[in-house]
């Protein structure tokens, strides 16, 4: 990337794709039946129904010449399926999608904590669908928004907002309309290990 690329970063689930369908799937008690349930979850992710607003807001800052990167905790084993649901779901093309690397076991939100640190300098805003996760990673540091925030935000006001990191208000038009929050089971509570200065 140049220097003067910017990159706005996504979380997927939860925020562009539902996977509620398929959370019946999760069910064992032993590790290698959750191992194994957690599988035939991951099996279904090119069936992910698209959230609407999300894609709206990916396209949305994708126009504004912004570089978009994907982020999921789903493993990397989900990758190439991952990029076919994308690219099928008329998803703009990313600069890059991370995934949890193979036997990472760490919470959601260090995980996604990491993939902010990959991104360097050059991050301008991680969008989550998950308030906690929001809050944790702008504890660390990082310029983290939630999908609720941004969407339907106008394109003045969202540049704004991806720019100077500020928290985007709801204005007295309702332009900035709410969602109801979709989380996803593969999300783990955690916190983001701080980095000594």
């Amino acid at each position: 990337m140049s220097g003067s690329e910017r990159v706005v970063m996504f979380d997927i689930d939860g925020g562009l794709a539902d996977l509620s369908a398929f959370t019946h799937l999760l069910t064992g008690d032993s590790e290698g039946s959750r191992r194994h349930a957690w599988q035939r979850f991951f099996d279904h992710v090119g069936q992910a129904a698209v959230i609407e607003p999300g894609r709206d807001l990916v396209e949305a800052v994708a126009s504004l010449g912004l570089v978009v990167v994907y982020s999921t905790t789903r493993p990397v084993s989900c990758a190439e399926q991952t990029r076919i649901w994308l690219g099928h779901n008329g998803f703009p093309p990313g600069r890059a999608l991370l995934c949890r690397s193979r036997n990472d076991v760490r919470p959601a939100v260090e995980v996604k904590a990491g993939h902010c640190r990959a991104a360097g300098s050059w991050l301008s805003a991680f969008v989550d669908d998950e308030p906690d996760t929001v809050d944790t990673l702008r504890t660390g540091g990082v310029r983290a928004h939630s999908f609720n925030e941004l969407s339907g935000l106008r394109v003045r006001e969202l540049k704004t907002v991806l720019a100077t990191g500020t928290t985007a208000t709801k204005t007295g038009n309702g332009t900035n309309r709410r969602r109801h929050n979709r989380t996803t089971p593969h999300h783990r509570p955690g916190r983001v290990a701080q980095r000594s200065p």
